[in-house]
């Protein structure tokens, strides 16, 4: 009888293959955990209207164009940044020191930034950027050119930048939070050619999302995975564009998208539509943009303070803005803008009182007549209100001269086709006027309320006021980089305003964003553009997302 053998077993194959399954199942629950929650493995979108249509997303032209100032915030970083409130904080510049004579700004910057494109970002590419905004042939904001021609940057290191500004200039640090480009793709590209360069179709910036695709119809960014800041928790954000507010409200209201920005050009019905939808929050804030009844301070008859007292106090500007605007927007009580760090808010708004407006004019020897227009030494009391052709700044004028005749003022509204500011606003051809202004990131008033600002060629301060104390007020605030300095002088500064009257302030535009209430975090300041709702979208999440609907 033979004997079986029986094959020994490959205990060393074995182990090497048992080893390798585990290797490999140990691998998947790595990638693959089973512990983690859903929010973990779910990816965060958060879908908006966009009433508008891009053109160019670079920071250079985002004050043109609303849409690309919305792209442009998310994709590109300056050296510093605005919080909720226009306080300047670190960006790309971790800190800064300035000298003394507040002429020279030292930034360091930050050495962990890359480029989307991966490549390091350095001082090159802010001198870069701070030299095309300089160039007089930047199709952009005459008044960023303005400023930039009077700053000379140097860079003695890679990660240091030094600017000299021709004359103490305390607002500086708010304009340095403009977005940087990178050097190393738009080298060679002048300040005449880039408004047609592919770059703004296609940008690389340093901001916490990355453009992934654009067209006329969405714009898709997705999170930036190697930001120098706080990754966003919201892995992509979907831009979807639309001819007009009543469009992107009702794609609101269907579910197809989460969120929309309202204006002053949004119809009552877009607002009663949205604040019916079930789901969804209202964030409101104002514009620093003001709408003003300018007064020509330099000649009759609005040189005599009394008269403009009398016009204050006459025109109810809480009734325009309930009648004519919906109640959407804020009543401007001071030249600064409400919610930022200059206001003061101890203010006492002026109040609508018709006895004591007739009681000024009388004083002031305006006498009323039978036909109801006031006179004094034999001639009456009309004056000229112009505006522009907007619909809107005309029912205002229409509405004001209306008010305005109640105190025995006769008011001609007359609205011009030619631009109103050159023609007679600058030269001061004109009694009255309304019009805007935009001070910008920083509340700085001397562009329009100082006396050097007068005469040609600035004619900023249209209203021809002049008065020696706010003058040095406002000298003194350009001067110092003392922000608590600054707010005290400005506040006194609002107060002596407010009682030489130098025209009437009427209101703030308000802008409402109708967001899911799903989308958790949103924090809404003063929104010096309309993308500053965006100031602190990398916090923002969107919990338990439902499904959206395809447009």
């Amino acid at each position: 009888m033979s004997q079986q053998r029986i094959p020994r077993p490959q205990w060393p194959l074995l182990t090497v293959l048992f080893l390798g399954v585990v290797a490999i199942a140990l691998g998947f629950i790595l990638a693959n955990p089973l512990t983690s929650s859903p929010e973990e493995q779910r990816q965060q979108r958060y879908v908006e209207a966009i009433v508008g249509s891009p053109a160019r997303v670079n920071p250079l032209f985002a004050p043109l164009n609303d849409t690309d100032a919305d792209l442009a915030s998310l994709v590109f970083s300056g050296l510093t940044r605005l919080g909720l409130d226009g306080q300047v904080l670190p960006d790309l510049a971790q800190s800064w020191e300035v000298s003394p004579d507040g002429l020279n700004y030292t930034f360091k910057l930050r050495r962990d930034v890359n480029w989307h494109t991966g490549a390091a970002f350095t001082a090159e590419d802010a001198l870069f950027t701070y030299e095309l905004l300089a160039d007089p042939d930047l199709p952009s904001d005459s008044r960023l050119g303005q400023l930039w021609r009077q700053v000379s940057c140097n860079a003695p290191d890679e990660f240091t930048l030094i600017c000299e500004l021709s004359a103490p200039f305390a607002p500086f640090l708010s304009f340095t939070s403009i977005g940087l480009l990178p050097k190393h793709i738009l080298e060679g590209t002048s300040a005449a050619t880039i408004q047609d360069s592919p770059f703004n179709q296609a940008p690389a910036g340093t901001g916490p999302f990355r453009l992934a695709q654009l067209d006329q119809s969405k714009a898709i960014l997705r999170a930036n995975p190697t930001y120098y800041g706080e990754r966003p928790a919201i892995d992509e954000i979907e831009f979807r564009f639309f001819p007009n507010p009543s469009t992107a409200a009702a794609a609101l209201s269907r579910g197809e998208v989460q969120g929309v920005l309202l204006g002053p050009s949004a119809s009552q019905e877009d607002f009663d539509l949205l604040t019916s939808t079930e789901g969804l929050r209202a964030y409101t804030s104002n514009r620093t943009r003001i709408l003003m009844l300018f007064l020509n301070n330099s000649q009759p008859p609005f040189d005599d303070k009394a008269l403009r007292e009398a016009v204050a106090l006459s025109v109810n500007v809480d009734d325009v803005i309930s009648e004519l605007l919906g109640g959407r927007a804020v009543r401007a009580d001071s030249p600064i803008v409400p919610g930022t760090w200059a206001y003061n808010p101890l203010l006492e708004p002026r109040p609508h009182d018709l006895d004591t407006a007739r009681e000024l004019l009388e004083e002031a020897g305006w006498e009323t007549t039978d036909d109801g227009v006031r006179q004094k030494d034999g001639k009456e009391l009309r004056v000229s209100l112009m505006t522009d052709q907007d619909p809107l700044r005309i029912a205002i004028a229409e509405m004001v001269a209306n008010q305005l005749a109640e105190v025995g003022i006769q008011v001609a509204v007359t609205p011009q086709d030619s631009d109103l500011r050159r023609e007679f606003l600058a030269p001061r051809q004109y009694q009255a006027a309304i019009f805007g202004w935009d001070p910008g990131p920083d509340p700085d008033p001397y562009p329009v309320w100082h006396s050097s600002q007068v005469e040609p060629p600035d004619s900023g301060n249209i209203a021809g006021y002049q008065n020696e104390d706010t003058d040095r007020l406002i000298e003194e605030a350009r001067l110092t980089t003392d922000l608590d300095k600054r707010q005290t002088l400005y506040y006194t500064f609002q107060q002596m305003f407010f009682e030489d009257v130098p025209s009437v302030l009427m209101y703030y535009p308000a802008f409402t964003y109708f967001v899911a209430e799903e989308v958790q975090n949103i924090e809404l300041g003063t929104l010096f553009l309309t993308s500053s709702r965006f100031a602190n979208a990398t916090q923002w999440s969107t919990g338990e997302s439902p499904e959206l609907l395809e447009d």
